[in-house]
């Protein structure tokens, strides 16, 4: 696992995670140069959760799904910080077209 995956691993599936997970992908967009648009596409879609769900309950079974799916794209995710980078364009492409809702 990675940075990520530990980190949100241990974390509630509540929107308050996403939110902070959000603030530290951009965060990590201006120290990590070589791995921004990783880290741009993980924080769109953390923003598209955010989004739909901002003020809103969210059902208990929708939460602990995306969370689930959520902790499986960023493992993915994050085996492009060390691949070759043909690799790495492809698992981008990937997460381009991922979605959590």
């Amino acid at each position: 696992m990675g940075e990520f995956s530990d980190w949100l691993s241990q974390q509630h599936h509540g929107l308050k995670t996403y939110k902070a997970f959000r603030k530290t992908l951009l965060d990590r967009i201006a120290s990590d140069t070589p791995h921004r648009a990783l880290y741009r596409l993980l924080a769109g879609l953390t923003e598209e959760y955010i989004a739909r769900y901002d003020g809103e309950a969210v059902p208990v079974g929708v939460a602990e799904e995306t969370y689930r799916h959520l902790l499986d794209v960023v493992a993915k995710a994050e085996s492009a910080l060390t691949a070759p980078a043909s690799q790495q364009i492809q698992i981008l492409n990937e997460l381009a077209a991922a979605r959590l809702v």
